[in-house]
């Protein structure tokens, strides 16, 4: 609505005066970021920003971290933005490792096995984890920080944003107080707060059927794979958990009711005719309706919606929690590159072009997923189960399935990079580049990212670095002055040191057959986003005219004297 200043605002804070400038606010009550929600979402983004030097505040409405299991997967993409903020190895700790699922027909004998395999992200596919320890793990990291700081038991119950800022209006059990923030993100669940005051919808659908959920500890099956039951008469899945923990899922019936589907015995009945853990200890048992929506818009203005905000993804692919953590890469380092003034505004523009696209493949796998685990009636089930067992006799087929190809590629259909004009598949640009295990020259092994540390990288391959970035100096000018030079030699070269040039030995060949094998021995220079996504592959045909297109695209914006709310907090250290 318009106010009488003439102001364009998505939402009028009440009894807030509208003339109120940022300069009235403390510096104690003024952020460059404010996030709703300490979930995984909003807790990633506070760490992602911590550590790009982002005076941050987040706010949870609850008094505490989730304390009962929630999220049970976390995937190798995941596993790598933990290792972005510096906690992959607490993380881990807390995980089991490598898990796979068999998928079990109408006499429970497996008709499809999934074993991911490949670790081309420096972490195994599938993960099983427990949600009150990750969330515990991301709020203590956030103490390493100065300028971040999170407060729990704080409830946003209004909000108002004008052409260069956010104010909001917090209530807590001793009262109330304001706040102001450069921009803002809505990572407060599916039952946004946030998304119903700017009137965003979500489009999708509800899943009919109710299911229910038991989490338990001290399982006495030691499988470590999870059981998918494709029986149209009850279809379920047995998941393992890190540290002798289980999680069931049911679906319930049409004829059963809700409150008796949670009852003791019936539970514990359900438990026997599933595995040895009739008597284990419940931790929590409860009845879910699944959804597949997203909001049919993710920015308005200065405020961005991220995580279950944004988008609600079924189970049974394991992708929710994980879909939220890679919107938070994708936001962290834009809001940080604008906010230190180093790209301008309009690189936000693709936070939601980049994300939603992607986001939304992985809700219709997850529901592709949901089909085969639910079919319609016993002949629907044999037909579905005997078709993937002929499959299976052809290895192609048997790879998309077992090895997981059947997931959605991280990968971006338009966005903040140099499309290389090729197909869906074999495009370089607008990727998650793999992360390869490399040897410096001190013998020190360690994943790529350690070596570019959250910066633009440009990687190459060849045995000789200098000479490799001698003969691109001309068109380096054009790229940021901070920007990471990284040379990778072949397994048979060593590492030589070069001054301003990070150079590694590729021991396993790794970045040779996840990046550069690809490109037919012609020498290319991939320029790396600090999401790790390929913003460009130069060659010697294109770096004329993709270097100055990337100069033009990496161009910090002219210095503007807005005022004091737009000028960056710059309390904490600069990247």
């Amino acid at each position: 609505m318009r106010l009488n200043d003439g102001v364009a605002r998505t939402t009028v804070m009440k009894q807030q005066p509208d003339n109120t400038s940022t300069a009235a606010f403390s510096l104690a009550d003024r952020f460059s970021v404010i996030i709703v929600g300490g979930g995984p979402s909003g807790l990633t983004l506070a760490n992602l920003l911590g550590t790009y030097g982002v005076r941050t505040l987040v706010l949870e409405r609850n008094l505490s971290t989730v304390t009962e299991p929630r999220a049970v997967s976390i995937d190798d993409e995941s596993m790598r933005t933990m290792q972005a903020i510096g906690l992959e190895e607490s993380v881990l700790a807390c995980c089991a490792q490598d898990y796979g699922s068999v998928y079990l027909d109408l006499k429970r004998v497996p008709f499809a096995n999934i074993e991911p395999r490949g670790r081309e992200y420096g972490y195994a596919r599938r993960n099983a984890f427990h949600q009150p320890e990750l969330e515990a793990i991301l709020c203590n990291g956030l103490k390493r920080f100065a300028h971040v700081e999170a407060r729990f038991g704080h409830r946003v119950v209004d909000f108002v944003q004008d052409v260069d800022c956010v104010r909001l209006r917090v209530e807590t059990d001793e009262g109330h107080y304001e706040v102001v923030a450069e921009y803002m993100a809505a990572a407060d669940g599916g039952r946004s707060f946030v998304r119903s005051e700017l009137n965003i919808k979500l489009k999708g659908l509800t899943y009919e059927q109710k299911w229910l959920i038991i989490d338990l500890k001290g399982t006495q099956d030691n499988f470590r794979q999870t059981r998918v039951y494709c029986d149209p008469a009850r279809p379920g899945i047995n998941l393992p958990g890190a540290g002798g923990s289980r999680r069931f899922e049911f679906m319930l019936l049409p004829d059963e009711d809700e409150q008796k589907a949670v009852e003791e015995g019936y539970v514990r009945q359900l438990m026997a005719e599933h595995g040895p853990d009739r008597d284990a200890e419940i931790v929590r048992k409860q009845v879910y309706a699944f959804h597949a929506r997203e909001a049919e818009s993710w920015r308005q203005q200065r405020i961005f919606l991220l995580g279950d905000a944004a988008h609600l993804t079924p189970p049974f692919a394991g992708q929710g929690m994980n879909s939220g953590l890679r919107d938070s890469v994708n936001l962290a380092w834009k809001l940080a590159w604008v906010l230190k003034r180093k790209l301008p505004e309009t690189l936000l523009e693709s936070y939601e072009e980049e994300r939603k696209p992607h986001a939304w493949q992985l809700i219709e796998m997850a529901a592709m997923l949901g089909k085969f685990m639910m079919p319609k009636s016993r002949l629907h089930a044999t037909l579905l189960q005997t078709g993937l067992r002929w499959l299976s006799v052809y290895r192609p087929a048997r790879d998309y399935v077992t090895q997981m190809r059947y997931k959605p590629t991280p990968r971006f259909v338009s966005g903040f990079f140099i499309s290389d004009a090729a197909s869906a598949r074999k495009t370089r640009t607008g990727r998650l580049i793999a992360q390869p295990m490399l040897e410096n020259p001190n013998s020190e092994m360690a994943l790529l990212d350690r070596y570019i540390d959250g910066h633009f990288a440009l990687i190459t391959y060849h045995p000789d670095a200098k000479r490799a970035f001698d003969a691109i100096q001309p068109w380096l000018e054009y790229l940021p002055d901070d920007l990471k030079k990284v040379c990778v030699t072949p397994r048979n070269y060593n590492p030589v040191p070069v001054e301003g040039i990070e150079v590694l030995r590729d021991a396993h060949s790794q970045a040779n057959d996840w990046i550069f094998r690809a490109h037919g021995g012609e020498h290319v220079f991939y320029l790396v986003r600090p999401d790790r996504y390929t913003m460009a592959v130069l060659n010697k045909n294109n770096m004329p005219t993709d270097a100055i297109h990337l100069g033009g695209m990496l161009r910090p914006p002219e210095f503007s004297a807005l005022g004091n709310s737009h000028q960056p907090l710059n309390t904490a250290a600069t990247l």
